[in-house]
């Protein structure tokens, strides 16, 4: 069966959604596999933020990029700034 993605919840720089209505985990899932896929990504970082949804998100992302052949780093609750230090100073591909 397929997950229906609602394309209103990708942004500029970002996927924003209404959980569980719009983002859950088989569509973190498939966005994993599609970042990684698009990127041709080997290393990338997964940060989440402290909602309640979000241990479900980060783990189904990362399951989708690992899917990919991708060498994933999960480095928890962080904030944006720390995510992109992170992935910046390790040489990540995202």
């Amino acid at each position: 069966m397929t997950t229906i993605i609602d394309p209103s919840i990708f942004k500029a720089y970002d996927v924003r959604g209404l959980y569980p209505d719009q983002l859950h985990g088989p569509v973190a899932r498939r966005i994993g596999c599609a970042f990684v896929s698009y990127l041709g990504a080997k290393q990338i970082a997964v940060g989440r933020d402290v909602r309640t949804s979000s241990p479900e998100i980060a783990a189904a992302f990362i399951r989708g990029a690992r899917s990919q052949g991708c060498e994933v780093i999960d480095i928890g609750v962080v904030g944006t700034d720390m995510m992109y230090y992170f992935v910046a100073s390790h040489g990540l591909d995202g």
